[in-house]
Parts: structure tokens; C-alpha cells; sequence
């Protein structure tokens, strides 16, 4: 994927590097001017710059043969550096707005054509939280946020973003939330998060939101407005602070699981359909633990949740499973789970 940032990182590169051979050639010509001529620092400094800048000498000059011999060498040496150095920095400035067109144009097309993404409205803690989370399961993001340079303090080079208020209709509009598989929305104000959810819904009923909420009272409000889930960040802090003193193994083979950035050991979901071959078969019978080495922990099953289920309990078309094992291996059950799979 383009990505202007790469480009800024060699213009930067190239004019560090003239920058810095500008600064050796002064110094080095002070020097050679106050060897040679036996002239004060700053004399020498100016000859110097008249020299490199072909200005002309005035009211000093070399007047030794070795002097005049090594203004000889500097002259066109300097000359040449600076004007490079000029053309340099011209064209970084004339490039750096070409890329940033380039990219809006190129960035404006993708999220024209984007389709099944997930929409984060706002860039705070939360949402940067939200942020590297999505990242780390490789799904399609696009950020709305009315300040750039928070961004660009986060996210990877190619993130789609919009810069706008999340609010605004329109903006909804361009982010193609008629499309979008999801909408998370992270604002700190709850009366701004109803209102991107109950906007998003008019827009796109089947859209799934989860909203962030600060105040108790404000999570009916977000459900009734059309929010299919409801966080609070403060309850659920206080809850795992209060849980890191009274069962810290427990709490923290969770926060393991759910962070740990190796992910070595992950919750994931597979839905089953009419194709699987273990439909009506129980759980027991099933031994999803020795064929594909995942752990069953729950079924969703028409909305209800399931947990620990008895053994004798049988899968059914449209079930979820939640399971628990290792990112590749419930990978490998995801996509293997009907094909040449022979329970006991």
C-alpha cells in the first residue's frame, strides 16, 4: 500500500545528510581560512561564507598564495554544494504537497470502494485502545477524528481516516457506514455516542455499534438508540481493580489471554452451518480438545449464551462456538472443521 510517510522518511534522510555536509564545509573552510591566513574566527567564517555564496570579496580577502590556492578549491565545491542543497530543499517542499494530494486522492478512493470495515469514532485513549486491538486481528479500520496530528502519533503508515466530527451526518456518509460491518464509537461525551448510533442505524440497520458510555444512566439510553453493545470503561476498571486483589491468578491469566501481544492462547468464534459435519453430534462425541486441540467454553444459540455446556449438549445449525486455544489452531478448526474430519 502507498504510504506517504515512507516517502517523507528518505526526503528527511537526504536533507539531514546535505545539511550536515554544509556544516562540515564551514567548519572546515573556517579553519583552512584561519590556517592559512591567519585571520580571526570570525573573519575566517566570513570569508567563508562569501566564498561558499560566490558573493565576491570586498573588504577582505586571501592574500596569501596558499590562501588564494585553497579559495580556489572551496569556490566551486561550496557553489555547488549550496545550489544542490537549494534545489533540494525546494523540491522536498513542492514533493511533500504533491505526496499529501497523492495520498488524499488515493486514500479518498479506497474508502470510496470500502465495504464490510469497521468505522472507530473518535482517537482518545479509548479509541487508540480500539485501534490496536483491530489491528492485531487484520481487519479493515477506518478512523474518524477531528484532529490529524493525534493520528499520526498512533497509526500505521496506509490507516484510512477521515478528519471531520463524527457527528455529522455527512461524514458517516463518506466513511460509507451504509456499507461498514461495524461501528465502534469511543467519544467521551455519551450524548454524542447516542447520536452517531442512532445516525448510523437510520443509515444502516444491520450495522452492529458498540458504544462507550461514562455515566450509568446512559447505557439504556445507547441500547434503546440502537447500540448492540454497551462499555463502560470506568465499571469495568474499577471491577478488574478490585479482582487484581481478590483473585490476582485469575485476573491475570485473563488479561493475559485477552492482551498478551504473542497470543500464544486466544477466545476466538466460529459459527457452524448446515455444511458441518458434527451438526447433532454432542460435544462429548465432537472431541474438539483431541482433534483439533481447541477448548469449547460456550455456544451462542439464538442469542442465548451457553457457557461451560454439558457434554451431552448437541451442536446445531447457526451455533457459534466460543472456544479457546492457540490463533493457528483455531484457525486451522475455522477452516478445516468440514472437511475430512472423522469424530470417534
Amino acid at each position: 500500500m502507498y504510504s506517504r510517510w515512507m516517502d517523507l522518511d528518505r526526503r528527511y534522510k537526504r536533507v539531514i545528510f546535505l545539511f550536515a555536509i554544509m556544516v562540515l564545509l564551514l567548519v572546515v573552510a573556517t579553519v583552512g581560512f584561519m590556517y592559512f591566513e591567519d585571520l580571526s574566527p570570525f573573519n575566517a567564517f566570513w570569508m567563508t561564507i562569501i566564498s561558499v555564496m560566490t558573493i565576491g570579496y570586498g573588504d577582505i580577502y586571501p592574500t596569501t598564495e596558499e590562501g588564494r590556492w585553497f579559495a580556489l578549491f572551496l569556490v566551486p565545491l561550496g557553489a555547488g554544494i549550496v545550489t544542490y542543497a537549494l534545489g533540494i530543499g525546494a523540491s522536498y517542499f513542492i514533493e511533500q504537497q504533491l505526496s499529501n494530494r497523492v495520498w488524499v486522492r488515493r486514500m479518498e478512493k479506497q474508502i470510496a470502494n470500502l465495504t464490510d470495515h469497521i468505522i472507530i469514532c473518535g482517537f482518545g485513549r479509548v479509541g487508540r485502545q480500539v485501534y490496536k486491538q483491530l489491528k492485531e486481528e487484520g481487519v479493515q479500520i477506518l478512523v474518524i477524528h477531528d484532529n490529524e496530528s493525534d493520528l499520526l502519533e498512533v497509526v500505521e503508515p496506509g490507516t484510512l481516516r477521515i478528519i471531520g466530527d463524527p457527528t455529522d451526518k455527512a461524514v458517516l456518509l463518506q466513511a460509507r457506514v451504509d456499507q461498514a460491518r461495524a461501528l465502534i464509537t469511543t467519544l467521551s461525551n455519551d450524548a454524542d455516542n447516542v447520536f452517531i448510533t442512532l445516525t448510523a442505524k437510520s443509515i444502516n440497520e444491520d450495522i452492529v455499534i458498540s458504544a462507550r458510555a461514562e455515566r450509568d444512566d446512559s447505557e439504556d439510553i445507547l441500547e434503546k438508540a440502537g447500540a448492540d453493545s454497551v462499555i463502560n470503561p470506568s465499571i469495568i476498571g474499577g471491577r478488574e481493580l478490585a479482582m487484581s486483589i481478590m483473585k490476582p491468578n485469575g485476573t491475570d491469566f485473563i488479561n493475559d489471554l485477552i492482551r498478551s501481544e504473542e497470543k500464544e492462547f486466544m477466545v476466538g468464534e466460529v459459527a457452524l452451518d448446515h455444511t458441518e459435519p458434527f451438526i447433532g453430534m454432542t460435544i462429548e462425541d465432537a472431541n474438539l480438545q483431541k482433534y483439533f486441540e481447541i477448548t469449547l467454553v460456550a455456544i451462542l444459540r439464538n442469542e442465548e449464551l451457553l457457557s461451560n455446556p454439558d457434554l451431552n449438549e448437541k451442536f446445531q445449525q447457526g451455533d457459534t462456538l466460543i472456544v479457546i486455544g492457540n490463533p493457528k489452531k483455531i484457525e486451522h478448526f475455522r477452516v478445516n472443521k468440514n472437511k475430512g474430519y472423522t469424530p470417534r
